[in-house]
C-alpha cells in the first residue's frame, strides 16, 4: 500500500470515529434530556443588553445621553450600530470591576417641556453620591461627561455633594469632591431638551468633536479622512487625522 492511500483510509477512518462520537453524544442528550448547550456569545449579548438598556420613550432622555455627543445618543436611537463582541466584553469586564462597590439607585429629574432625566448612579448614601471610573491614567481633575454624571444625580436624590473615584490598572485612585451647581443643572436640562426636540424631528444634531470620535462606532457617518490640510482634524494614537464632516441624511 502506498503512503498517500495509507494517509488517504487513516484520515477515513478518523472521520468515521468522530461521527460516531458525535452520534453517541447526541443520542445520549437525547435520552437523558440534557438542556442544549448555552452559547457563550449569547450569554454575552443578553448580560450587555441588561447593562445598556435601551429607552424607547423620547421624552425621557438619559444621564449618559446627555452627558456626552448628543449626536452619538441620537444616532443610537434612530441608527444603532451593532457592537462586536469584543466591545461587548470590554464594556462588561468594566461594569463588573465596580459591581462590589456600588449600591445603585435609580432616580429622574424633571427637565421641563414634559422631558426627564432618566439615569442610575453607581452608590447612594446618606449625604453624598458616589461613582466609579477607570482610567488608563489618573486624571488631574474629573472629566466633563463625569462632572454632568455626578451633578444630575445629586439633583435627583437631593444630596449636597458628590465624589468621583478613578481607578487606573495598578490599583491606584484618585477621588475628587463635587459640590452641586445650578448653572450645570441648568445647561443639562438645556441638552435634554435640544435632544428631545431633535428625536421628534429626526434632525441629526451638530457633530461635537473630541477624542472620543476615533473609537465612536457612529465615526464613519460623521467624518471621513481628508486630504485638505486647511481642514481640521484630530490627533488620535500618535498620528494625525484630517478630517472633513460628512452630510448626514
Amino acid at each position: 500500500m502506498t503512503e498517500s492511500k495509507a494517509s488517504y483510509k487513516k484520515a477515513k477512518i478518523v472521520g468515521k470515529v468522530q461521527e460516531k462520537i458525535k452520534e453517541g453524544i447526541d443520542n445520549y442528550r437525547a435520552a437523558t434530556d440534557s438542556p442544549p448547550r448555552v452559547d457563550v456569545y449569547d450569554v454575552i449579548e443578553q448580560v450587555f443588553a441588561e447593562i445598556n438598556p435601551q429607552v424607547a420613550d423620547q421624552g425621557k432622555i438619559t444621564v449618559d445621553e446627555v452627558s456626552g455627543c448628543l449626536r452619538s445618543a441620537y444616532l443610537d436611537r434612530k441608527d444603532p450600530s451593532e457592537s462586536n463582541h469584543k466591545q461587548m466584553v470590554s464594556k462588561i469586564m468594566k461594569k463588573s470591576a465596580f459591581s462590589i462597590m456600588e449600591k445603585p439607585m435609580d432616580g429622574q429629574l424633571d427637565a421641563g417641556s414634559n422631558v426627564k432625566i432618566v439615569g442610575r448612579a453607581d452608590r447612594v448614601e446618606d449625604e453624598v453620591v458616589m461613582l466609579f471610573r477607570s482610567s488608563e491614567k489618573l486624571p488631574e481633575m474629573p472629566y466633563p461627561e463625569d462632572f454632568i454624571h455626578l451633578n444630575s444625580y445629586l439633583f435627583m436624590f437631593d444630596k449636597p455633594e458628590g465624589v468621583i473615584v478613578y481607578f487606573d490598572r495598578e490599583g491606584n485612585e484618585m477621588e475628587f469632591n463635587v459640590p452641586k451647581s445650578e448653572k450645570l443643572i441648568h445647561e443639562t436640562k438645556r441638552r435634554a431638551k435640544i435632544l428631545n426636540t431633535l428625536l421628534a424631528n429626526n434632525i441629526a444634531p451638530a457633530i461635537e468633536p473630541s477624542e472620543r470620535c476615533m473609537e465612536c462606532p457612529h465615526n464613519e457617518k460623521c467624518f471621513y479622512a481628508n486630504e485638505d490640510k486647511q481642514k481640521w482634524g484630530f490627533w488620535a494614537r500618535g498620528k494625525w487625522r484630517e478630517l472633513k464632516s460628512k452630510p448626514f441624511l
